[in-house]
């Protein structure tokens, strides 16, 4: 009790001699639960800050932090350098900013010796409030670099400096301990409104605020200022009303709390501000969309976004939009909105559109939907390549052939035809093919023509012509000179392989033995529309016809084999043939061998069941995919 004493007596003389104004724009403000990475000072300004037990002044590269408490009767902190480096701190149990005297708490103590960097307070160390300069152990608290924690009731501030008096760019970490939960609104609060009434602004209680930010036991007065300055005065007068207003246009607004402490001593400056956020307005009528039918389903193609045109007009900020099928939905801002908002089929009925502005205020309205009903329906189809005409570069199409298709039984003098390259410029009619009769599309290209059918009403439907450029498929003659056959490859989709004209005889296919070409044979690939789509239209049904001729010299069957172990000529190898079944028989007639499905060269002079064969003429037949081959093959072991 001596030693505190002692630095009380200290302190108060302190005081006298070394108080100093503190700018609060110099302090960090800080809250519960946070970890500051400190590194560069947050000022030079201050060269005579002492701690409550050392005349030696800490450094002037200072950073301040300021906390305040909400609730707890225990208070610590922690600075943890990131490297082997000294910090000092200084520490103030509500401080006086206008005239800061010495520390109430604080450490300067040396790291020679010391295993720990750490520095702050302790509820491990029950006595020491101070070590002074240089101090090292046994000189120091029971904790090197900790000193005795703070007794605090709600409303306490503690202001920190931390001494950077040997290196400014190593980090640290500062954390907070004991029971004391931080005051938040220390760094600032924020109140946001809707302009509900759209009357372009609205009216705060600072009455009410003042209550919300003070602390548990009111013991704050607290005012409120336009000017930082101002608040920052003791003295000022010019205070905000209890209802104060802020309109749209100088949204966000920033005004400042000015805390005073019951002893009339400034405990900090907060800014508050008030953001008011702009409520879309709308027509006075009805919203409504009506669009033209010509499915006689009832249901049109509808581009809800044109509904915004009427509305951004009447604000000043261009709205948000979101499209939903019902209206809970959109009052609860689900993720099942309507997303296919330029092109959403639909009957007549009510939508709901969420409207905001910057993402606030969302407000719910209904949307009417209204068809008018016409003939038929839009389509979509593939036009096939083959009904267009080759030229060197690109496939020509006859876009004008596709019309009777969609438009069916109903009579063409009643509608206008126009064909487009986007579905936008069908709708606002817009860069108009110029002749569709001859509309060219470079190979390897995919597009889609849109074609306007619309009535006297200037009611209209969009259908889709998917145009398709390729290269027709051609295949020049093949020439095989080794005993190798030619294989077949696969084919797109609306060709095959025939072995006659005109899709004639049989279709070969590429996955199968048929694929695999031996001798002299002509191939015809056939093209067919109807092989994509057998129901296409008439404008829609082509052909398309080429041919290769495969030149392959043809194989010999082996006469011998040696199955000696020498690796020369040990299997009877017959892969060029495609066997589909192999039997083998001796001098007697009798089957001694036998192979299935997919035979290349397994026999090497054994039986069916693996016994060794004796040297001797043997006689196949086998099954290929080219007919039946018969003769003789001569098994001979030769002596190493």
């Amino acid at each position: 009790m001596k030693y505190i004493f002692t630095h009380l007596l200290l302190l108060l003389g302190f005081n006298v001699c070394f108080g100093q104004a503190i700018n609060p724009i110099h302090i960090i403000n800080l809250c519960s639960n946070q970890t500051v990475q400190g590194t560069t000072p947050t000022t030079n300004a201050y060269n005579n800050l002492l701690t409550p037990c050392s005349t030696l002044p800490l450094s002037t590269a200072i950073t301040f932090y300021y906390v305040e408490i909400e609730s707890g009767s225990t208070f610590t902190f922690t600075v943890s350098p990131n490297a082997q480096v000294d910090f000092d701190f200084a520490s103030w149990l509500n401080p006086n900013l206008s005239n800061l005297g010495p520390g109430d708490r604080g450490s300067q103590n040396t790291i020679v010796g010391i295993n720990t960097m750490d520095i702050g307070l302790s509820l491990l160390e029950p006595v020491q409030l101070c070590e002074t300069a240089g101090s090292a152990p046994p000189n120091t608290g029971v904790i090197p670099g900790m000193v005795r924690w703070y007794d605090v009731v709600p409303g306490d501030g503690i202001l920190i400096a931390v001494d950077h008096w040997e290196s400014s760019v190593v980090s640290y970490d500062l954390s907070f301990g004991g029971d004391a939960v931080l005051n938040c609104t220390v760094i600032g609060k924020t109140y946001e409104v809707c302009d509900w009434d759209k009357d372009g602004k609205e009216t705060f209680d600072l009455d009410i605020i003042k209550d919300e930010i003070n602390n548990i036991n009111k013991t704050f007065t607290i005012d409120f200022f336009e000017s930082s300055v101002d608040a920052n005065n003791l003295f000022s007068t010019n205070t905000l009303p209890s209802l104060y207003d802020v309109s749209v246009d100088e949204s966000p607004k920033t005004v400042y709390a000015r805390f005073k402490r019951a002893n009339g001593l400034l405990a900090r400056v907060t800014e508050i501000t008030f953001i008011v956020n702009e409520v879309a307005k709308l027509p006075e009528q009805d919203l409504e969309l009506e669009f033209c039918d010509f499915d006689q389903t009832k249901d049109e193609y509808f581009n809800l976004t044109d509904i915004e045109r009427i509305i951004n007009p009447l604000n000043n900020t261009k709205p948000e939009y979101k499209y939903y099928e019902n209206r809970i939905d959109a009052e609860e801002n689900n993720t099942n909105n309507i997303t296919n908002i330029t092109n959403y089929l639909s009957r007549t009925k009510t939508i709901y559109i969420q409207i905001t502005i910057n993402g606030k205020c969302p407000i719910v309205v209904p949307l009417r939907l209204k068809v008018d009903t016409l003939g038929f329906p839009p389509k979509i189809i593939d036009y096939s390549e083959f009904c267009a005409e080759e030229t060197a570069d690109g496939l020509v199409y006859d876009l004008e052939k596709s019309i009777d298709y969609f438009i069916g039984d109903e009579p063409k003098d009643q509608y206008s035809f126009t064909f487009y390259e986007t579905r936008t410029d069908a709708i606002n009619k817009t860069n108009e093919i110029a002749q569709p009769k001859s509309y060219k599309v470079l190979y390897g290209s995919q597009e889609t023509a849109y074609l306007r059918i619309e009535n006297e009403k200037e009611c209209f439907i969009i259908s889709e012509l998917k145009l398709d450029s390729k290269r027709r498929i051609k295949i020049d003659d093949m020439y095989n000179f080794n005993c190798d056959p030619y294989i077949l490859k696969p084919l797109p989709l609306g060709y095959n392989y025939f072995t006659e004209p005109n899709g004639q005889g049989k279709r070969l296919s590429a996955f199968s033995a048929d694929a695999i070409i031996y001798g002299k044979r002509t191939i015809y690939i056939f093209g067919n529309s109807a092989f994509v789509d057998d129901e296409y239209p008439d404008f829609n049904k082509c052909t398309y016809e080429t041919a290769f001729t495969v030149y392959n010299n043809d194989c010999q069957v082996p006469r011998g084999i040696s199955p000696n172990g020498d690796g020369f000529n040990d299997n009877w190898d017959l892969t060029p043939f495609g066997v589909v079944k192999l039997e083998i028989f001796n001098r007697m007639g009798n089957l001694v061998y036998s192979y299935g499905m997919g035979y290349t060269n397994q026999w090497n002079g054994q039986t069916t069941n693996g016994a060794r064969l004796p040297s001797g003429t043997y006689f196949y037949s086998f099954n290929s995919i080219n007919g039946i081959k018969t003769g003789w093959v001569e098994v001979l072991y030769e002596t190493r």
